[in-house]
This record gives C-alpha cells, structure tokens and sequence, in this order.
C-alpha cells in the first residue's frame, strides 16, 4: 500500500510539474520584454496572405514597416498600450524576401522613444512577373530621377510624382512630361522642382 501511495504521488507531481510547463503560454522572445512581447517574432507568408500575430505592449506605440515593395504590405492595429493581435498583411505583388514590422515605444510615460523591437517575415512564392514589374517601374523611376534635361526648374520625377493627371496621361517618359512642362505647366504654376 505505502508503495501505492508513493507511486501516486510521484505520478501526481509528475503530472503537475508537466501542467505547469507546458500548460501556460510561452512568450516569444523580445530584445525588450519590459515594452513588448509578440507571439511570434520571425514566421513565413506567402505573398498575398494575411496572419494575425498576438502582441502584448506595456506601452501606446507607432511602428513603420522597413522595405518593401507593395502598397498591400501593412498592418491593422490599435498602437494602444495592451494586449491584441495585429493583423498583418503581405501584398500579392510583394517583391522583398525579408519584411520588417518595427515597433517603437510612443508615449508619455517612457521619457525616450529609441525602445525599439520587431517581427520580421520571410516572405514565400514571390510571383516572379511582380517582381518583374516592380523593377521595371523602379529602372523607370531611376530614369526620371537622371533625366539629362532635368535643372533647377523642372525634374521629370518630381513632376511625375506631383500630379497623378500626368502620370496617367504620359506614363514616366521624361521627354513628354518636359515638353507638357514646357507647353502648359509653366502657365498652370505646377511644381516641377521639388516634391509638394
């Protein structure tokens, strides 16, 4: 009988040890526990998918999202001090392989605002024609932005990003957004010289 009982009570402590290890959640790690804690800190998403992610923030906080290619790629949150999941967002014609959430400490109680963590995602089945096309509109960008006719007066990027009637109307050939400048832009007082 006493070998009974030692046995049951070895099994129950066993048991109770195993419940409280692996029975309560296990945090990611975070360079700043005292901020910020995620449920997951690095995981990977196809392109033109959405996760919610669990956060826990001490904190009201702000965050950016470092490179990335598609205006699809951002996330819902409440930048409020507590508990809630993200929801974040991969665009379809992402083109970065590694995206980076980064969150910084934005209130009043925290004297500084360089508290600094992240998540960052593997981005998955890059659609190889996107990523094509994202370079292309890039090269062209570049092309605007070392346009031989550009000066002090006009730049052909900075009047291609102005107005969107000519970026609609002419695409991002430089020769005809000058010669629009040229024609009509100077009479119409558009900004061709610097980003408004």
């Amino acid at each position: 009988m006493k070998k009974f009982i030692k046995r049951s009570m070895a099994i129950f402590s066993l048991a109770l040890i195993l419940t409280l290890a692996f029975g309560s959640r296990s945090l990611a790690y975070s360079e700043i526990p005292e901020c910020f804690d995620f449920g997951e800190t690095v995981f990977k998403m196809n392109a033109g998918t959405t996760k919610d992610v669990w956060i826990m923030s001490n904190y009201n906080y702000t965050y950016y999202i470092g490179p990335h290619s598609s205006s699809g790629t951002y996330m819902e949150c409440t930048c409020r001090a507590g508990s809630e999941y993200v929801r974040i967002h991969i665009g379809a014609d992402e083109t970065e392989k590694n995206v980076f959430f980064h969150f910084y400490v934005s209130d009043d109680r925290m004297p500084t605002s360089e508290k600094h963590d992240c998540i960052e995602v593997y981005v998955q089945n890059i659609d190889p024609a996107a990523a094509a096309e994202v370079q292309a509109k890039e090269d062209a960008l570049a092309a605007l932005k070392s346009f031989s006719g550009n000066n002090s007066e006009f730049n052909a990027f900075y009047y291609y990003s102005n107005y969107k009637d000519l970026r609609d109307a002419y695409g991002t050939d430089a020769n005809k957004l000058l010669a629009h400048y040229n024609q009509f832009g100077k009479n119409e007082h558009r900004i061709a010289n610097k980003l408004k």
